[in-house]
């Protein structure tokens, strides 16, 4: 019995798609690895490496907010132009080729 949904709730029936987790924790890993690389880039770019207090200056806190934009605005138009010219982002990113693989085996069932 769990503590948040009871005994008698709907998902007490409630079925796991494996299909449904491998896309999550796909979908997980590329936004983990993608946090993980702007998190890196903008301490290298906006962040002393001397330590005095604890808390950001204001200099540091809109560095990062300009980096953290423009990295962000730079995936947004990397993204418009793979679609628009009908790129295929499966035959060099592995996460989308196993989201491909894994897409095509659900479909053959």
């Amino acid at each position: 019995m769990s503590v948040f949904l009871g005994g008698t709730s709907q998902f007490s029936r409630a079925t796991v798609d494996p299909e449904k987790i491998k896309l999550a924790d796909i979908q997980f890993s590329a936004m983990a690895f993608t946090f993980n690389k702007l998190l890196r880039r903008c301490e290298l770019k906006c962040l002393l490496h001397e330590y005095g207090e604890g808390e950001l200056t204001k200099g540091e806190q809109e560095c990062i907010d300009r980096c953290v934009s423009k990295y962000v605005k730079a995936n947004v138009i990397v993204g418009e132009h793979i679609q628009s010219h009908g790129l295929n982002p499966f035959n060099s990113m592995p996460e989308y080729k196993k989201v491909q693989d894994i897409l095509a085996s659900a479909g053959k069932k």
